[in-house]
């Protein structure tokens, strides 16, 4: 079983860049090798000893430096993803009925309102109405995130690295 913890290689380089250190330098205050300051901002693991030296000289919490864990933050981007999807999937089912079970009867000569009172009086037109906009909100929304993600991901490539 490895020991090796896995951190965040971007916080540290920031972290190190902030007190405008070389590795040469956070090496030499850590009292880490150089190699292992390569290793750990290319890679971004490291053994427990390792986190906590670096975590001592950036005085943070050895917990502050390691990867967050992803699975909440996966699973709303996963939704905020594909729920654009679902809805005008459902937009789709709910236009779809109403063809197939209100406007093509009504065409061949059926009554209008007596098809709606078959199904229930349940209002295809509505939901598929409702769902559609969410569609479109959802969409908004997934355009939004990824927006703010390239355009925090372009701020951070710019910013200089020592």
């Amino acid at each position: 079983m490895s020991n090796d913890v896995k951190l965040n290689k971007d916080k540290i380089q920031k972290l190190r860049s902030i007190k405008c250190w070389s590795q040469d330098e956070l090496a030499s205050v850590s009292g880490l090798s150089v190699r292992t300051i390569q290793r750990v901002e290319k890679t971004g693991t490291a053994s427990l000893e390792t986190t906590k030296a670096l975590a001592s000289v950036f005085d943070v919490n050895p917990s502050e430096l390691q990867t967050p864990d992803k699975i909440e933050n996966l699973t709303f981007s996963f939704i905020c993803k594909y729920a654009w999807l679902v809805a005008f999937a459902f937009s789709s089912i709910f236009f779809g009925l109403w063809i197939v079970d209100i406007l093509i009867p009504t065409l061949k000569g059926a009554d209008f309102n007596q098809q709606y009172e078959i199904h229930g009086n349940f209002r295809y037109l509505d939901f598929g109405g409702i769902s559609f906009f969410l569609g479109f909100l959802f969409l908004g929304l997934n355009v939004f995130i990824e927006h703010l993600g390239r355009k925090s991901l372009v701020r951070s490539s710019a910013s200089p690295r020592h």
